[in-house]
């Protein structure tokens, strides 16, 4: 089969690598210095920014920003045949999905539970999705053909595959995903003189911070595409912290405690429901 990945950032570039000798892949970017890269690794076999590259090919993944993926495929598609897949490996669902069954007959919308907070070509790695949790969100006009070879895709990477409801997606992502990454990020509001004492950083500072060095034009897009589910836990977590503050404005320990106990069983029962 030939694929086309459209965008050989962080995830387009994982995709590419962990299929290199499955399939003939061609790579669609717009900064020729990441095709010229891929073209030496032996990651595609023909690459440059011109969409009519995707010409033959079976299935079209869009691993481009959100806000960029319907776009990006209507552009593509009319260098395609009806019977080419159309996936794409966003991390909001709802929105993509009802534009792209509108314009595509054979999109089935895809999710990978991966990544890294460093974006880029270089970053992409070809074991990233092994053993990994992939979402896939086709609807009841998803065409069968359509969700089995986007099946194939994922777990052609070493991803397991599961299957979502699109709006349950972006309920469920909102929770797990984007609100830590949008706290994460405004964590260093108040960051901003600590390089001063760098030395001193621990462990809890750098885990809580870590993704708040990911891609902010991928993050952007998210927080706008998801805002429907965003907002609301932003209030939410407000309330939240209100308490806390009340809590500790009034010296009472014992609430204080058990408040901190209550969150702390939640995790540990997370986590250990999950082995």
């Amino acid at each position: 089969m030939k694929i086309a990945i459209i965008g050989l950032g962080l995830i387009g570039a994982s995709i590419a690598k962990a299929l290199r000798g499955q399939v003939e892949i061609t790579g669609i970017d717009t900064d020729q210095a990441t095709i010229d890269r891929a073209l030496q690794d032996g990651v595609i076999k023909q690459g440059g920014p011109d969409m009519s590259l995707a010409e033959g090919s079976g299935m079209v993944v869009l691993a481009v920003p959100v806000g960029s993926i319907v776009q990006t495929a209507k552009r593509v598609i009319p260098h395609i045949s009806k019977d080419t897949v159309i996936t794409d490996t966003g991390s909001t669902k709802a929105r993509i999905v009802r534009e792209m069954d509108a314009a595509w007959p054979c999109f089935v919308g895809g999710h990978p539970i991966a990544g890294r907070e460093n974006p880029g070509y270089e970053a992409g790695q070809a074991t990233l999705f092994n053993n990994a949790i992939t979402i896939i969100t086709p609807t009841k006009t998803s065409l069968h053909h359509c969700i089995e070879k986007v099946t194939w895709l994922w777990e052609s990477c070493g991803s397991h595959v599961t299957t979502m409801d699109p709006d349950k997606h972006d309920e469920l992502m909102a929770i797990i995903s984007h609100m830590p990454h949008l706290l994460s990020f405004v964590s260093m509001s108040i960051a901003g003189e600590i390089h001063i004492h760098k030395e001193l950083l621990g462990a809890g500072f750098r885990d809580f911070t870590r993704i708040a060095a990911s891609d902010p034009v991928m993050w952007k897009d998210i927080f706008m595409a998801n805002k429907d589910h965003v907002l609301p836990l932003i209030d939410e977590y407000m309330e939240e912290l209100g308490k806390i503050k009340g809590i500790i404005s009034s010296e009472n320990a014992g609430d204080l405690e058990e408040m901190l106990r209550t969150y702390a069983t939640i995790r540990r029962d997370l986590y250990e429901s999950t082995r």
